[in-house]
């Protein structure tokens, strides 16, 4: 019995204690307002600058009785490229050359050639190069108007290449000019204001030169028929630099 009495005293004491411990809920932790940490992001710019290139070329489309090989234009190419990248900072993008070209190569005979016979046919051209730029690799199709040309031999003797005997010809002769295009626009120093480029472009012209191949005497198979498969088509290799300046667009 004293036992029990006991073990019941003990346990009405340590029910009054623990009811004068305050009793705490809890409550979840209050929220804080999260803060979102913006990272700076680059302004969007489009590239706008000029560019000279040395450029080469051979006639990819020879007569039967004839030959090409290499000739180096004594003036460089140049124009005016603008590149707008698809997002700020980007290096994928698209753009556009304005800009004035000469297509030159050297037309011999097949045996006998010297100066007085080997003939260096120059035209030229205000071309329009819209393009896609892949990381610095450039694809395109350049466009070419307002023709002009001439032929001068290796001895410095100006000579005609059409049968009407015209030296300085024109759109009368020439049409537009179709070249496809692919090379590399590759930085090789850069500024907060602008880069600097490397310039290579090769070309390869897809619509022959003149507007009527019967007109050029040189379209003439060993000098006989003529044949549109003879109308001068220039592939060239120009080599360059180009100078960008960056202009945000707000």
């Amino acid at each position: 019995m004293i036992r029990r009495a006991c073990s019941c005293m003990l346990l009405v004491v340590a029910l009054a204690a623990y009811g004068q411990i305050p009793q705490r809920t809890l409550r979840p932790a209050e929220e804080q307002p999260t803060q979102s940490i913006t990272q700076p992001t680059a302004d969007y710019a489009i590239s706008v600058g000029a560019f000279v290139a040395a450029k080469a070329g051979i006639n990819t489309a020879v007569a039967k009785g004839r030959k090409t090989d290499l000739n180096f234009n004594p003036l460089p190419d140049l124009g005016i490229s603008i590149f707008a990248p698809f997002q700020a900072g980007g290096r994928i993008g698209a753009g556009v050359d304005f800009g004035y070209a000469t297509y030159s190569f050297v037309n011999k005979p097949e045996s006998g050639v010297t100066d007085a016979n080997s003939i260096v046919e120059r035209y030229s051209y205000v071309n329009i190069f819209p393009y896609v730029n892949l990381r610095g690799v450039v694809l395109g199709v350049n466009i070419g108007f307002s023709p002009s040309g001439r032929a001068q031999t290796k001895s410095g003797n100006d000579v005609t290449v059409v049968t009407d005997g015209t030296r300085e010809l024109g759109s009368e002769h020439l049409g537009t000019l179709v070249e496809l295009r692919l090379g590399g626009n590759f930085p090789v120093w850069e500024h907060q204001t602008g880069h600097l480029n490397l310039y290579v472009m090769a070309g390869y012209t897809i619509s022959g030169l003149y507007s009527d191949y019967r007109t050029y005497i040189y379209s003439r198979d060993n000098y006989t028929t003529p044949s549109a498969d003879n109308n001068p088509r220039p592939a060239s290799l120009a080599l360059g630099l180009a100078y960008y300046f960056r202009i945000p667009i707000k």
